[in-house]
């Protein structure tokens, strides 16, 4: 590709936020992710603590990374890793899941 024609590219994709802005959206959604994190395990410690279920907590948390696993494969699809590990955290996600509601009923 000629330097015109990527610079072109660039600043078609870059016209409604500069690179700041981006890196500010991508950091503030991992630690909205890391917050959810850390009150889901919270919770889970008290309902651990109180000999309540708990895995309901835990499929909150495992869909969570899932979902940013496959979302990163399907921007870096050359990356196979995250495809594993959101294929790996769904499969955990239904299995928590699952789990929790036969523990409840």
């Amino acid at each position: 590709m000629e330097k015109e024609k990527v610079l072109e590219l660039s600043r078609s994709e870059n016209r409604d936020a500069d690179e700041r802005e981006k890196f500010i959206d991508d950091e503030s959604a991992y630690m909205g992710l890391l917050g959810v994190l850390v009150l889901s395990f919270v919770y889970m410690m008290f309902k651990i603590f109180e000999n309540q279920p708990y895995l309901d907590m835990l499929s909150i948390m495992t869909a969570g990374i899932a979902v940013m696993s496959i979302y990163k494969y399907s921007k870096i699809p050359c990356k196979k890793l995250f495809l594993l590990m959101g294929i790996i955290f769904t499969i955990t996600t239904i299995a928590f899941a699952a789990y929790y509601i036969m523990e409840v009923i």
